[in-house]
């Protein structure tokens, strides 16, 4: 702000705009650094008026900026909150639905076969599905073959690639696909499931399907389970 000098042991300069060490020029900052203009001015060549009154109309709207900033903060934790009363409220509706949601999560129930459902970008004439368990390790290879673009699912009898029962629990799955000449396809994945729980992390609902949680805002689509 012009008209002010550098005042020492106040802590108060010019180099670099800050009054002490606060980091940030706040009302009473402002305001102080005002009084002081006054108080140390010279009395052979006071504060032109004009400039003084240019101050103190840059203090009234530092002062109605900061009221704006606070009540603007006030407004969006006032909508988070209202956010979240209203999200918390429609996940208990949810269970018994069938979603499909963005993930690759399994869940796997024992002696059951599952659907895998993705979505390929463009027609590939090689699709792999290739299944993991809870520690990372390959459970089940599935070569399906060609397939057009557009959604897809591909079923799993739950089954490893020794044809032995798998556990039932989380599984998690991984797509490769391929043109006929060797070009990658991009795949998009879901998890499939009927919602039997709602579980609330950090005040946000996450649905339950059987071992795997999903987010409520990784929903892609609600289903009509069979």
């Amino acid at each position: 702000m012009s008209g002010i000098t550098g005042i020492s042991g106040l802590g108060i300069g010019t180099n670099n705009g800050t009054v002490a060490s606060s980091g940030g020029l706040g009302e009473m900052d402002f305001l102080e650094i005002l009084m002081i203009q006054l108080q140390y001015q010279d009395p052979m060549s006071p504060m032109d008026s004009q400039q003084f009154a240019s101050q103190l109309a840059q203090f009234s709207q530092l002062e109605q900026i900061t009221q704006m900033n606070q009540n603007l903060e006030a407004s969006i934790q006032t909508n988070l909150l209202l956010a979240q009363s209203v999200n918390n409220t429609m996940a208990a509706d949810m269970i018994g639905k069938g979603v499909l949601a963005y993930g690759n999560d399994i869940n796997l129930e024992a002696g059951e076969e599952t659907t895998i459902n993705y979505k390929l970008a463009g027609s590939a004439q090689e699709v792999t599905i290739e299944i993991k368990n809870e520690s990372g390790a390959t459970v089940r290879t599935i070569e399906v073959g060609a397939q057009g673009s557009g959604d897809q699912e591909t079923v799993w009898d739950g089954k490893d690639d020794d044809g032995d029962d798998l556990p039932a629990g989380a599984y998690s799955y991984s797509i490769s696909a391929q043109t006929s000449g060797g070009t990658a396809v991009q795949t998009t994945t879901y998890t499939t499931g009927v919602i039997n729980g709602v579980s609330y992390e950090q005040g946000m609902a996450e649905f339950i399907i059987g071992a795997v949680q999903i987010a409520m805002g990784d929903i892609y689509q609600i289903i009509d389970p069979e």
